[in-house]
């Protein structure tokens, strides 16, 4: 006999306050709630209480509960605070999920796999550059969960993107393309020479914190194109330069591109960034000004920092070069060229070339500036060459000078050991203390030496003390070769009976007069030595 209908089972319905104490297993439906509940049993059965059990409906307070969000402060419910002007301000989980985004909300993956650039570009172009581009409620964090993301080209950064990683290498932007890791772009878009056009707004307050930018072709880093008021906070820029290789133009860690009169790149920070594995880390000949680097780690590289190398006096952009750039309190290593190259000024104007190019506080290990022929190579350049007005170099440390001691080369070939700052530039050293022996009455090297096969302006801010004695004074020497002078200009308290000189001497076995001595007598006292606090200032 055929089936003609299906019997219907019916479980118990009805209002909340109707609700009885249901058997194991049965339903109950509270209509005017629109809630659901199930029969516990008896304890005899298992159940650990007599009574009904909710099921989680649409429904359910609990449920509801879960979808919405009330800061609680770092107590939680034990203390509770109040977070609107009458009650508690409440918000839907996805407003609350919607204060951050992550590009794998855009379907980047992260994996060292997939190619990633499009969701990336994808994401940042959503948040910072269509529709709602200037409703500033859409500038919203973009976050890179760490894994490596695998791209072929630029990513394009627009005005106001803000993107964090979980930190260097971890978060990673791998890019196997023929193109920096990162270029900047206008909110309309457009690129390179283009940006800025049809009134367009250029890039500006851009924030990248907390990852790697890593290419592992030779090309760049980060190019700060037209860009102003930004900041880059622990990022590592990572090339693809192996140590003792040759120098190639495309690989430039952080450069500066397409200045013109309108657009100049200006007011970058680079804080707690490292820079490794390209021939050029930083490599800035448009004009640009202000940019500074804070802490930040530079090695394995052909040349540090090369500003103005393109620069031409003449070309639209390249008129000027880089101004006000700073590096203070990093870290220099492993190096083949100079840390820090200045080129002399190109073009018809005085004002041409890089301009007040400061270094101060480094530290530059004993593998900077050998050419990569280890420490003491007879191909050693400076460390610093300075061959344009108003740079300087205030107490920075030099770790090759302590290698080499008194030995600073032969005079006739300036290439070997030349000194740590050259070219045109104020080199101030950190203050130090030494003691001058009683009852000297031979000239003896003080062990300040200087080199001298370069024209120098050597200035010595001093004071000593022997006993109750007291002198402040100010020696200075210029020396040229073999030829040096010296004058000591000082007060005291009354007669130390201390004689200061200088004179050039050979600072190792090869012919020429290369190195600057001080050197001292003192008169019979007691047995009571000299002691002498000291800084130098050098004009290169």
């Amino acid at each position: 006999m055929p089936i003609v209908q299906i019997s219907r089972i019916q479980h118990r319905r009805g209002k909340r306050t109707d609700l009885p104490q249901l058997a194991a297993g049965e339903l109950g439906w509270v209509i005017d709630e629109q809630k659901l509940f199930i029969g516990n049993g008896t304890v005899s059965d298992g159940a650990p209480a007599v009574g009904n059990t909710e099921i989680m409906t649409a429904g359910t307070s609990a449920f509801t509960t879960a979808l919405s969000h009330t800061y609680k402060g770092y107590l939680g419910d034990s203390t509770p605070i109040v977070t609107g002007a009458s009650g508690d301000v409440t918000r839907t989980l996805q407003r609350r999920l919607d204060d951050y985004a992550s590009v794998k909300d855009f379907g980047a993956v992260g994996d060292d796999s997939t190619a990633d650039l499009t969701a990336i570009q994808r994401a940042i172009d959503e948040l910072y550059r269509d529709t709602d581009k200037d409703d500033t409620r859409a500038r919203r964090t973009l976050f890179f969960p760490a894994g490596i993301y695998r791209i072929n080209g630029s990513i394009t950064v627009p005005p106001f993107a803000n993107l964090v990683g979980e930190g260097p290498d971890k978060t990673i932007i791998r890019n196997s393309g023929s193109n920096a890791v990162m270029v900047m772009e206008d909110d309309e878009g457009n690129v390179g020479t283009d940006i800025g056009n049809s009134g367009a707004t250029a890039p500006q307050q851009i924030q990248v914190s907390n990852m790697t930018l890593r290419n592992t072709v030779a090309h760049g880093g980060v190019s700060l194109d037209r860009i102003t008021n930004s900041y880059f906070n622990n990022v590592k820029f990572q090339g693809s330069y192996a140590s003792g290789g040759s120098d190639a133009t495309n690989s430039k860690g952080v450069t500066v591109t397409n200045s013109n009169s309108t657009y100049t790149t200006k007011n970058i920070v680079f804080n707690q960034c490292q820079f490794t594995k390209f021939a050029r880390l930083v490599d800035i000949s448009f004009n640009s000004t202000n940019i500074r680097f804070n802490a930040c780690d530079f090695s394995t590289a052909y040349y540090g920092a090369l500003l103005g190398a393109e620069m031409d006096g003449s070309t639209t952009g390249l008129d000027k070069g880089p101004r006000d750039i700073q590096f203070t309190s990093s870290a220099w290593s492993d190096i083949g060229q100079q840390a820090i190259l200045v080129a002399p000024a190109s073009g018809t104007t005085d004002s041409a070339g890089p301009r007040h190019i400061v270094s101060h506080a480094n530290w530059y290990a004993e593998t900077v500036g050998n050419n990569f022929d280890g420490v003491n190579s007879i191909n050693e350049v400076p460390v610093i060459q300075f061959d344009n007005d108003e740079c300087t170099s205030t107490l920075d440390f030099f770790e090759r000078t302590s290698q080499r001691d008194t030995d600073f080369g032969d005079s006739t070939d300036p290439s070997n050991t030349p000194p740590e700052v050259q070219g045109i530039g104020l080199h101030t050293k950190a203050v130090k203390q030494i003691t001058l022996s009683d009852n000297t009455s031979t000239a003896t090297d003080t062990g300040i030496y200087l080199p001298g096969f370069f024209d120098k302006g050597v200035r010595i801010t001093y004071k000593m003390n022997r006993g109750a004695k007291y002198r402040t004074g100010v020696f200075t020497i210029s020396a040229a070769g073999e030829l040096c002078t010296h004058n000591d200009d000082y007060e005291e308290t009354s007669d130390v009976g201390t004689v200061l000189s200088a004179k050039t001497s050979d600072g190792d076995s090869t012919a020429g007069n290369d190195t600057i001595r001080v050197q001292y007598t003192t008169t019979s006292d007691s047995s009571t030595d000299v002691t002498m606090e000291y800084q130098i200032q050098i004009l290169v």
